[in-house]
């Protein structure tokens, strides 16, 4: 992944992070899982990213949501969680419209 993907990502996940904070949904790892899908399958969907870039792009989202929460999840669960989010292929716009609104 370039650079400027790798600042997008983080960037929507920032804005995810303040949205959720202020509207008090919580930031759940169940949260997190469902947006994260619906993102790295609308930047593949968008060629924004290949789908060979799914999984890193999981992974770095992970890493920040991770970092947010203390780095509280082990290695192997972050592995787990990769492939969780990567193996459904499913977009819900209505968790995505909040950061792209």
């Amino acid at each position: 992944m370039t650079a400027q993907q790798k600042k997008m990502v983080i960037g929507d996940f920032e804005k995810y992070m303040r949205f959720a904070v202020q509207q008090q949904q919580g930031f759940t790892l169940e949260n997190f899982v469902s947006f994260a899908t619906a993102l790295v399958n609308f930047y593949a969907g968008s060629a924004l990213i290949t789908v060979e870039e799914r999984s890193e792009t999981a992974t770095i989202l992970l890493t920040a949501f991770n970092s947010g929460i203390g780095n509280q999840i082990d290695a192997q669960d972050l592995q787990q969680l990769t492939d969780l989010i990567i193996s459904d292929s499913t977009i819900d716009y209505s968790i995505l419209s909040p950061i792209f609104g």
